[in-house]
């Protein structure tokens, strides 16, 4: 995209500055405002500062300037300035909380080197010690405007969560400013602009001019800012999609050329997409829409986030040359669209907040993240973006896991939904600890909610007649960005569609502690989980796409392609013989380890029991592993005298030919 365009539109570079900011000590002057508070005034320090509190306007437009250009160090340079409302004390909060993640994930020790300034005169500030994103300065009588200036110290390269690479610079505005506590940030104005390393092509949601590598943006408000990323990369390629009822477009970001020289091959599977998806949900609640794509295996993913006009999406470099190999990831491209109804348009009532800094739950992500989980399979079956067999397989696969889910035993789905405010960091005993199951979970429990409607209205209504109702933006208010709702609107909802006790089974379903029900869905739509010796397609394309060899429900491990363990089942036959996640696999049966002689052995062990020996912890041993269940991988297949609804749910829905603009 030409970088003089007068509207500069979301494209997903590879190198988002989307980590956390350092923390560090700074020597400061004494000042009695800034001293260390003590009896009463350290119980009023303690006082939440982060929720906006005031009516009044504010006056003036912040501005912010971004140097994205030292890529070999990845530090970014900010000059920010902020207009002084009033003499006295002040509050400058760093960002801390991000809906994509739905947790306070931006730590603040990245943030480094931070001087404050008002008419050229440095001012003291102390870090809040109980709230560490928050900054206490004195504002001078007569001061007209703060100027703040700081770094932003972006994980360098040999990092895995590094998102500064070659031929990608990408920018989360909430890393990299910082602003006045007292007010919402839809109420305060910001006039940003970045500085971009040479022959690199921004793009971004905002409203901009660019002259030369510098680009500057329009006014916005704090909110739509931190809502809108800018990333470049050395190769964009833009495609309109044509079908939807508002502007949407594809943004194919890349490192080298060559791998974004056939995107006109995916036109007509994302134009589905967008079809598909408006037959849903109806109406979209944005003026436009922008998919962030970037395709390049250095990058954190795959994976997306969601934003209210745009949806980042990261996926495999070899995806247009080789779409089968990433065939179990590509429902991300459908579930970051279906979140701009889903999530950022309908928001959970209690993740609605008036600054990054105030603290949210997620109690609803079952509806946030499930059902869109729940959507993205489907909308990829009615789209083409996978084959129905393939989406079956998926399914399949999707059932195998939940009903497996050790962890249910002591952890419901609704405390999973506590998950990313209580889980950091690697989980090693995913299937007992439980980790964000609202996901692969939400497309059983929603499937089972569709299946219920059909049999209440006997077949006239399902879940898209749900959807549509509740999250069709057609009566949506000029400015309004965001209608929040509650589990009593979704459970009215599910009413409107089918009158039936919704309370009950939807926290019946929340609340199980056991395996009783999990699978119901799937065999109301006439269909049941299955396991066999030999793998469906779709599982050995989402094996080759994790890089591991499942073999879960055989003896309960996944290991990569060097022996590793990666997983190990909770109580599985692996487990109890000793073997743990980082486990190495050296022999099997006394001859050394591949896969293909680890998956020979399971086939003909009967009784006799796996011998593998193994290095855990330093120390080599020799465990004999059960495995008299045999080769078994998940498949679905039709239970005889049922109707098939499910093939049904998946078939497209959408006219064919893109409708007139």
């Amino acid at each position: 995209m030409p970088k003089n365009s007068s509207v500069l539109m979301c494209a997903l570079a590879g190198v988002m500055l989307c980590l956390p900011l350092v923390s560090m000590s700074m020597s400061m002057s004494a000042s009695p405002a800034l001293a260390p508070a003590r009896g009463d005034q350290q119980a009023k320090a303690r006082l939440p500062i982060t929720a906006a509190k005031k009516n009044s306007a504010f006056r003036g437009v912040m501005t912010l300037a971004i140097d994205l250009t030292d890529t070999r160090r990845r530090i970014v340079t900010i000059n920010q300035r902020i207009p002084v409302q009033r003499a006295g004390g002040m509050t400058l909060l760093y960002p801390q909380w991000e809906t994509g993640s739905h947790a306070p994930s931006i730590s603040a020790h990245r943030l480094a080197g931070l001087v404050v300034k008002a008419d050229g005169r440095t001012l003291p500030w102390r870090r809040d010690p109980a709230q560490v994103h928050a900054f206490r300065v004195v504002v001078p009588a007569g001061a007209q405007a703060l100027d703040l200036s700081f770094q932003y110290l972006a994980p360098l390269s040999r990092d895995p969560s590094a998102t500064i690479i070659d031929g990608f610079v990408g920018l989360y505005w909430n890393r990299v400013l910082m602003y006045p506590s007292g007010w919402k940030a839809g109420g305060l104005p910001v006039q940003a602009s970045i500085k971009l390393p040479a022959g690199m092509t921004p793009a971004t949601a905002l409203s901009g001019a660019a002259d030369s590598d510098l680009i500057r943006f329009e006014p916005v408000t704090l909110d739509r800012l931190i809502d809108s990323p800018v990333f470049s990369a050395r190769h964009v390629v833009t495609r309109e999609i044509a079908g939807g009822a508002r502007p949407v477009r594809a943004h194919w970001l890349a490192a080298d050329a060559d791998v974004v020289k056939n995107v006109d091959r995916f036109d007509a599977r994302m134009q589905a997409v967008q079809r598909e998806t408006e037959a849903i949900f109806g109406v979209p609640p944005f003026k436009r829409y922008d998919y962030l794509i970037a395709l390049d295996d250095r990058l954190p993913g795959p994976g997306g986030i969601e934003h209210a006009d745009s949806g980042e999406v990261v996926l495999p470099a070899n995806l247009l040359s080789e779409p089968a190999e990433s065939m179990s990831l590509i429902d991300v491209i459908p579930h970051e669209l279906i979140h701009a109804w889903n999530g950022l348009w309908r928001v959970p009532a209690d993740m609605v907040v008036s600054t990054p800094n105030e603290p949210f739950t997620g109690t609803l992500l079952w509806v946030y993240e499930g059902q869109t989980e729940f959507w993205s399979r489907v909308v990829a079956a009615r789209s083409g973006l996978r084959t129905v067999e393939q989406t079956l397989g998926a399914l399949a696969l999707d059932a195998a896991v939940v009903q497996h889910r050790a962890g249910r035993q002591w952890k419901s789905l609704a405390d999973s939904a506590n998950d990313p405010l209580i889980q950091n960091g690697t989980v090693n005993w995913r299937d007992w600890q439980r980790r964000e199951d609202y996901y692969i979970e939400g497309v059983l429990f929603w499937l089972d909610i569709d299946a219920r409607l059909r049999q209440c209205s006997h077949g006239a209504r399902g879940l898209d007649d749900f959807a549509t109702r509740f999250f069709s933006a057609a009566d949506q208010k000029p400015g309004e960005r965001q209608r929040p709702y509650s589990e009593a609107d979704v459970v009215a909802t599910l009413d409107r569609v089918c009158p039936g006790p919704w309370a009950g089974t939807l926290r019946g379903k929340l609340d199980t502690h056991d395996d009783d029900g999990v699978l119901d869905g799937l065999a109301a739509h006439g269909w049941r989980l299955v396991f066999r010796d030999t793998p469906t397609a779709y599982f050995r394309l989402y094996e080759a796409s994790d890089g591991v060899l499942d073999l879960t429900w055989s003896v309960g491990m996944t290991v990569t392609k060097d022996g590793r363990v990666k997983a190990s089942t909770w109580n599985g036959p692996a487990f109890r013989a000793g073997i743990v996640p980082g486990t190495r696999l050296k022999a099997v049966n006394d001859e050394p380890y591949s896969a293909e002689r680890l998956t020979a052995a399971i086939a003909v062990a009967g009784q006799r029991g796996l011998r593998l020996d193994i290095l855990v912890d330093g120390k080599q041993e020799t465990v004999t592993v059960d495995a008299s269940q045999g080769l078994r991988y998940p498949a679905l297949e039709r239970i005889e005298g049922t109707r098939d609804s499910l093939s049904t749910l998946l078939a497209p829905r959408a006219p064919s030919t893109p409708r007139a603009r």
